[in-house]
């Protein structure tokens, strides 16, 4: 793997997010409500990483896919969903297992889970063996990548660069650097950005940055596309020549982990906003209390179905009802969908609290 880094341009980045760590290894987060927040990361993570590759569900149909709470989406979308939940809880239930080693094997493997089920012609794991670019979202060539004669030896390279050399950089480095030469090389036919960013969470989880699950890269990169395409260009360059500068990618990786980072704690200190706002409202008599924990959670996660609210609360499907009726008129949600399909989003009272959650 040929690649130079200007290492000064990245310090400043590296201590942000050394910081970032060090903050939410001492976070004061309840424990249901950090739950809470991994559910929303863990979806929003699906839901970032398939959509940058075209996939057009939001991220609540996203949840309803992996919850089994809805059906009507194409078969395509929602097998990328299942798929992509199916590598990444791979990535990381290997993740702690350092006896597992990071090489091509496993970048195979994960590819092949990537694409599990979706269309054979893909040839899941396998490396193409033709021409491939990579595109954008509305079919725009970033980049062209190498023959396909030349994959092979390509990926053994950076597969002896995994087993070697990879630790031998700070972690969040070493995963942009990861990320950055396997979407160069572009060895699979499809699935390759998924793969990458699978192996880039992995060598994250590895190295110590997993942020206690509580924050998603992949919305991130998801939500900043076009910088995310631009850095990668800027790096890899038009056509894939090595050895090339590396060093704008790996800073803008490294800057969008701390600002997904930020992102997730502008969210817990709006969770206290929250909490003191619907306290206030229970000592007013315009909540009852039972239906606080409810409301956190459609704050948390965006929304709330009545299924969510039962098992948070333990009511009765009766009473979760009109405790959900009475919600509504007060303004802290708002009824949407079929009574089959209902699901309750914020309302004003709950949405002006604090910053409004994003996809």
């Amino acid at each position: 793997m040929k690649y130079s880094l200007k290492r000064r341009a990245l310090q400043d980045g590296i201590d942000q997010l050394e910081q970032r760590r060090q903050i939410f290894q001492n976070l004061p987060l309840d424990p249901q409500h950090a739950e809470w927040f991994r559910h929303r990361a863990w979806v929003r993570t699906i839901h970032g990483t398939t959509r940058i590759e075209g996939n057009s569900l939001n991220a609540l149909e996203v949840e309803d896919v992996l919850t089994g709470a809805g059906s009507a989406f194409t078969r395509k979308d929602a097998l990328e969903v299942l798929a992509t939940r199916e590598a990444l809880g791979f990535v990381d239930e290997i993740a702690p297992k350092r006896n597992v080693a990071i090489d091509e094997r496993l970048i195979r493997h994960v590819h092949a889970l990537v694409l599990d089920d979706i269309d054979p012609l893909l040839t899941p794991g396998a490396y193409r063996r033709g021409p491939n670019a990579v595109g954008d979202a509305q079919g725009n060539v970033i980049f062209r990548t190498p023959s396909s004669g030349d994959v092979p030896p390509l990926m053994r390279e950076f597969g002896s660069w995994l087993r070697r050399g990879h630790d031998k950089q700070p972690a969040p480095v070493a995963a942009a650097l990861a990320h950055l030469e396997l979407v160069a090389i572009h060895p699979f036919y499809d699935g390759n950005g998924r793969t990458a960013r699978a192996l880039a969470r992995l060598l994250l989880l590895r190295g110590g940055y997993a942020f206690d699950g509580l924050v998603s890269l992949d919305a991130y990169l998801d939500n900043d596309r076009r910088a995310y395409f631009d850095a990668i260009r800027d790096s890899a360059g038009i056509e894939y020549r090595p050895p090339y500068d590396a060093t704008a990618f790996v800073e803008y990786f490294v800057r969008s982990i701390v600002g997904a980072a930020d992102f997730v704690l502008s969210r817990v200190k709006g969770l206290t906003l929250v909490l003191a706002a619907l306290r206030r409202d229970v000592i007013a008599g315009r909540l009852p209390a039972r239906v606080q924990d409810g409301l956190v959670y459609a704050w948390v996660n965006g929304s709330l179905r009545p299924a969510d609210y039962v098992r948070i609360t333990s009511r009765t499907k009766q009473s979760a009802s009109r405790d959900l009726a009475a919600a509504v008129g007060a303004g802290y949600l708002v009824a949407t969908g079929s009574t089959k399909s209902r699901r309750y989003r914020l309302g004003p009272r709950l949405a002006e609290i604090g910053p409004v959650p994003i996809a």
